[in-house]
């Protein structure tokens, strides 16, 4: 008998082959039929064998059919009443016939255990073997990504998983719907430790994620493995200026320059680049340029390059400039300005002051410069310089007693640029002082209140510098008691004031009187319980002098009348000076007791109390001296 598989010669009647162990075909071996010399045996019997009494029994005590005797016999069993013919006996085996017959039984154990496997839904997936990681990108800003083939898992193992039997039941009919291989695909993921911003070199480590409870619902069994990937193949990076074309310009007048920028290259565009501060700029600030650097890899993927720097640093210059300190002001412009204020000086006291008024000694007294603080908040000048100068107002007609007036005269937005220095606008004097009997002026009699007016009401948005002599009036200090009133101060208003009241009655009003007997009597001195910037509210202090006036034609009897001279608003400067905000002269008029003749002063000096303190009381607190203490206290 001949394999045809492998061509080996095989016994007559052998099952496998000797060699190879494949079951060889016997098909040609088929029984003999009784057309070969008479009937078969046992055709007499109608087709049925006589039975052998020495022939095997079956377990059930009868005799085996012939078919079984002959298959026991090897022989070909008898279909449709013929008898298969006896079997050659069998000839023993060599020894490369049965190592055949035992590797054909061991092929065919192995056979059946992976068809027991399939059947039990026992198909096992090593996933890594479905596993891609890859980089991509440039060196430093590269990406590595993970994907599973689920393609090629679904072309091999599609058809050999199912649903298990519980799930089937529950799904029903909806089990059509949804394949395990769906319910295996969204089980499964990897994640990465890190997929950005990487270099050749680094190792990004990946971790399968899969569900435990998918056992419960295909029939699969799963093998994974985390490992490591080690980053390769990155191309190298190139850099680029960023800011090689953008052109960046100034415009506008420090402190409140402004700057504009324009990117022409075809790397960016200008919205990619943004600035920290774009306004309210003076000469010499600096300005930051930006791009966006959170995200390197953007400018790596889509440019192949990535920016030298993220930002670079422009220094404001070219503007024309409001000066901002007074230092700045060259000495030609100061000179001009000192000739204008002088000029808008005598302009104003020759068309507004009457002929009997005049002024005298005009003499530069320093100034006042201010400067913007922010160039971005409100403002009406970016600068203003103040030209002070001083004089003295005085009546021919002795309307008003000589007066020192301070004249500052505002000069507005000075401006520095490449051509020179020069000024908008001069907005004359500024304020405006009582000096005595209803008459006014412009201009300051109280300095301190001028630099008050001028500067402090402007602190929050001007920063302030006085000099040439006008810087004194920084550094006051109100007065607070009667002691505070410097000696000094004190013995020249006693001086004042007794002038005061000599030259009142040396006045027309006092022709038909005669006066005798003048004398200091006391002092009284009110202080505001509100202190404030209004200095001539601030504190009033009264030295009273007293004289016995008689009539010389017997019009009134001989009366005392007591003088008090008024000072508001007297305020102590350094190094024991002191100024005088108003000097209102004798307060009051009186008539002579049982007359219509009159007198500048008080004829009953509990009246003068009352007039004085007792009615001032809602908003002074008041001292006095001992020699006006019988009228009051």
């Amino acid at each position: 008998m001949i394999c045809k598989k492998c061509g080996t010669e095989n016994e007559e009647g052998a099952k496998f082959c000797a060699s190879c162990g494949s079951a060889l075909d016997n098909s040609d071996t088929e029984a003999a039929v009784g057309a070969a010399g008479g009937d078969a045996p046992g055709a007499a019997n109608g087709g049925q064998g006589t039975p052998d009494a020495n022939a095997p029994r079956g377990t059930d005590g009868g005799v085996q059919t012939l078919e079984r005797q002959a298959e026991q016999q090897g022989a070909a069993p008898n279909f449709g009443g013929y008898a298969a013919q006896p079997a050659k006996p069998a000839k023993k085996l060599s020894r490369n016939a049965i190592i055949g017959i035992a590797a054909g039984g061991v092929t065919l154990i192995v056979l059946l255990i992976v068809i027991i496997a399939v059947a039990a839904g026992g198909s096992t997936i090593d996933l890594n073997d479905y596993l891609t990681v890859e980089a991509s990108g440039y060196d430093g800003y590269g990406n590595v990504t993970a994907r599973v083939d689920w393609d090629a898992i679904s072309e091999k193992y599609g058809d050999k998983i199912s649903f298990t039997g519980d799930v089937k039941d529950k799904l029903g009919f909806v089990s059509g719907l949804v394949s395990p291989m769906d319910v295996l695909r969204q089980s499964v993921s990897v994640s990465l430790d890190k997929s950005s911003g990487l270099k050749n070199g680094d190792t990004v480590a990946y971790t399968w994620n899969v569900d435990e409870s998918v056992s419960d619902y295909i029939k699969c069994k799963l093998k994974h493995k985390d490992d490591t990937y080690e980053v390769s193949g990155l191309e190298t990076v190139g850099t680029f200026d960023a800011f090689a074309d953008l052109e960046v310009t100034f415009e506008g007048v420090s402190p409140n320059g402004y700057l504009k920028y324009n990117y022409t290259g075809s790397q960016l565009s200008t919205y990619n680049f943004s600035c920290d501060k774009s306004s309210g700029l003076r000469n010499g600030d600096t300005v930051v340029i930006s791009i966006d650097g959170s995200n390197m890899e953007s400018y790596a993927q889509n440019l192949g390059m990535i920016p030298e720097s993220i930002q670079k640093e422009y220094t404001v210059s070219g503007l024309d400039e409001y000066v901002e300190k007074y230092e700045k002001v060259t000495e030609d412009l100061l000179a001009t300005l000192k000739s204008e204020a002088e000029d808008s000086i005598y302009s104003y006291t020759a068309s507004n002051y009457s002929s009997s008024s005049s002024l005298s000694g005009l003499a530069y007294a320093g100034y006042i410069f201010e400067s913007v603080k922010d160039a971005t908040s409100y403002y009406d000048y970016a600068n203003k310089l103040y030209i002070i100068y001083a004089g003295t107002v005085s009546s021919s007609a002795n309307n008003f007693r000589a007066t020192k007036v301070y004249f500052p005269v505002e000069f507005t937005n000075i401006l520095s640029n490449d051509e020179g220095m020069s000024y908008e606008k001069c907005n004359g004097i500024r304020g405006s002082s009582y000096i005595e009997n209803s008459y006014y002026t412009n201009g300051y009699t109280n300095p301190v209140v001028c630099y008050s007016d001028l500067v402090t009401s402007s602190r929050d948005n001007y920063t302030a510098e006085c000099g040439d002599g006008f810087e004194v009036y920084e550094e006051t200090k109100q007065i607070a008691a009667m002691s505070d009133i410097t000696e000094d101060c004190k013995k020249e208003l006693l001086a004042d004031s007794k002038d005061i009241v000599e030259s009142y009655i040396a006045s027309d009003a006092y022709d038909d009187y005669t006066v005798s007997g003048l004398k200091e009597v006391g002092e009284y001195l009110l202080l505001a319980k509100s202190q404030g910037t209004d200095f001539a509210s601030n504190n009033k202090y009264y030295i009273v002098y007293s004289a016995t006036v008689a009539s010389n034609n017997d019009r009134f009897d001989s009366t005392t009348v007591y003088f008090p001279v008024e000072y508001d608003g007297i305020v102590n400067l350094p190094d024991d000076d002191y100024l005088v905000t108003v000097s209102v002269g004798i307060v009051a008029n009186s008539n002579f007791p049982d007359s219509y003749y009159g007198t500048k002063g008080y004829v009953d000096g509990k009246e003068m109390y009352s007039k004085i303190v007792s009615a001032n009381r809602d908003k002074y607190t008041y001292e006095m001296s001992e020699g006006l203490k019988s009228f009051g206290s």
